[in-house]
């Protein structure tokens, strides 16, 4: 078993990561990119 010598070796970290980016994209184009309330909870 692999060692974790920080929380960014936790493969749910990365996976999370990973999740996090596709949401992104996804939500900065089409619709969601001018729905101000939507784009607000970025910041």
């Amino acid at each position: 078993m692999k060692k974790i010598e920080k929380f960014e070796d936790l493969e749910i970290f990365q996976s999370a990561r990973e999740l996090c980016k596709e949401i992104y994209n996804i939500t900065k184009e089409g619709d969601f990119k001018y729905d101000v309330r939507f784009v607000q909870q970025y910041k």
